[in-house]
């Protein structure tokens, strides 16, 4: 495990452990269902054991860990079933909340959303794209004005799995390119067409995770 903190930024320590280890978990380096242990990763990046502990408790407020009796922290496991909900009502809320946020589209958001689709075109680090896409898909519904409908989606993406482009990564140049088409119906004033685009985009991808996944467990 090649884990490091950049001395020249300038996050608090703990963000900066809580960022790491959520990104080393996001590509996979730490694998569901395995312990976090403290003192390893303390030694592993220079620090003491006060940081890491924050950091974690950060980890299980984002989701990305449980706490266990006896154990500390696990990297939270998602069962097929879970996942296959997640991405359902993903797929239905983000598009009524975008079908709401589109009635106040303006000039700035679609540049805003045109510059993260340059920046993923340009991004060679997978770790980057995963960023760029939620915010990306923030962007989308920032602007809905139903708090319930976003508070739902919150949670949603609260520990959501962000590893599709890293189980995925063939299907990165596919998610560009939906990307590229929501962002040309917004241009047209085609609001119901980036729904549609939307849905099949997160349906899409749910259903290539469930897939790639079932297929791992088969060998």
């Amino acid at each position: 495990m090649n884990l490091k903190l950049d001395a020249h930024d300038l996050e608090t320590i703990p963000v900066k452990i809580c960022r790491v280890l959520r990104e080393a978990i996001i590509k996979g380096e730490f694998q569901p269902g395995e312990r976090l242990i403290q003192d390893e990763l303390a030694k592993s990046l220079g620090v003491s054991r006060m940081p890491i502990r924050e950091a974690i408790k950060q980890l299980e407020a984002e989701g990305y860990v449980t706490l266990e009796p006896h154990k500390g922290a696990i990297v939270r496991e998602f069962s097929l079933k879970e996942l296959e909900e997640l991405y359902f009502l993903r797929s239905k809320f983000e598009t009524l909340a975008v079908k709401e946020s589109l009635k106040f589209i303006n000039s700035n958001i679609i540049q805003k959303l045109e510059n993260l689709i340059e920046e993923m075109d340009q991004t060679k680090e997978i770790s980057k794209f995963v960023e760029l896409n939620i915010m990306f898909h923030n962007l989308l519904i920032k602007d809905c004005p139903w708090e319930k409908l976003n508070s739902f989606i919150k949670n949603l993406w609260t520990g959501f799995p962000q590893q599709t482009p890293h189980l995925l990564p063939d299907q990165i140049e596919v998610s560009k390119q939906e990307h590229k088409a929501m962002v040309e119906a917004i241009k047209n004033n085609d609001h119901q067409l980036v729904c549609d685009i939307l849905e099949k985009h997160i349906t899409r991808a749910g259903n290539q995770v469930l897939e790639n996944i079932k297929n791992k467990e088969n060998k």
